[in-house]
């Protein structure tokens, strides 16, 4: 097939995969809810009605939502509209940022492992194998604990903790990939390694990639506000929906409110997520028949 004639296929099966995956309604609520998230985020200036740190309101400690406050003020006296918009922005780095590091790191290495094979493929495994047995959550908080708390320290640390399960299914799908026809006759004609794996080899990889890598987001979101829970995450008075959880952890019988309104911006982040990678699973997948 000459480049001129697999262009429009690959046209034609990328408009496939979107029909697919508008015809999923909860796909579509997700992705309309992450939009409007990310909106949130790059505007939380327009959209957050007060400073989420310097406004503090004298006597209104841990006052309810009122209509001039929708979700009432936080146990210093700041208004946590203001708190719950400003920490989508950190939740929705860290989960994209740190998402994108792993998908790096573990394309890479599954890619090699699986194409090379040989003591190549032995060791890298192994460290895989090892990475994935430790508590994610244990190793996360030993490494930031010895790094500091910080938005780039959880980035780091989640990123380079999350990519073993994605250098699994890499390898798997590279080691039968290298057998095939195309990669063979690439190969016989003198084409070097490294442009046989970036051309010939991640595009056919990719589709499950990009499945695990949106279903995972949910996951890291999760894992960062658990950080910022316990003090290890970004450092206060950054908002972040995990501190403001652990702001009201102390207040939980008598201005509950503080903690349920971030979480329930956590579950509702990471169902959307969970609907958009369960749309692009079956949007991607080849079976499908439109």
């Amino acid at each position: 097939m000459t480049l001129a004639e697999a262009e429009p296929a690959r046209r034609s099966e990328a408009s496939q995969a979107w029909r697919r995956f508008r015809a999923n309604k909860m796909a579509l609520t997700g992705l309309a809810l992450i939009i409007l998230l990310i909106a949130m985020a790059i505007f939380a200036d327009a959209f957050a009605p007060y400073n989420p740190i310097d406004d503090i309101f004298r006597g209104m400690r841990g006052v309810g939502p009122s209509r001039e406050h929708p979700l009432g003020f936080d146990h210093l006296g700041r208004d946590l509209l203001s708190r719950v918009i400003y920490g989508t922005r950190v939740a929705l780095i860290v989960g994209l940022a740190s998402s994108g590091l792993a998908v790096l790191i573990g394309v890479a290495i599954g890619a090699i492992s699986g194409y090379f094979g040989g003591w190549i493929d032995t060791v890298l495994s192994r460290i895989v194998d090892t990475l994935m047995a430790f508590p994610v959550l244990a190793l996360l908080i030993v490494l930031a604990a010895l790094l500091g708390p910080s938005l780039t320290t959880t980035v780091i640390v989640i990123g380079i903790t999350g990519w073993a399960r994605f250098a699994r299914v890499v390898r798997a799908d590279v080691m039968s990939l290298k057998e095939e026809d195309f990669v063979m006759a690439a190969r016989a004609t003198g084409v070097k390694d490294a442009r046989i794996i970036w051309r010939h080899i991640l595009p056919n990889v990719l589709g499950p990639v990009i499945v695990l890598a949106s279903l995972g987001i949910g996951s890291i979101i999760i894992l960062e506000s658990a950080l910022s829970f316990l003090g290890l995450g970004v450092r206060p008075p950054t908002p972040s929906w995990g501190g403001t959880l652990a702001d009201g952890r102390a207040f939980i019988t008598r201005y509950p409110h503080i903690a349920i309104f971030p979480g329930i911006m956590i579950v509702i982040t990471v169902l959307a997520f969970n609907f958009i990678g369960d749309g692009l699973r079956d949007a991607l997948d080849p079976r499908q028949k439109d």
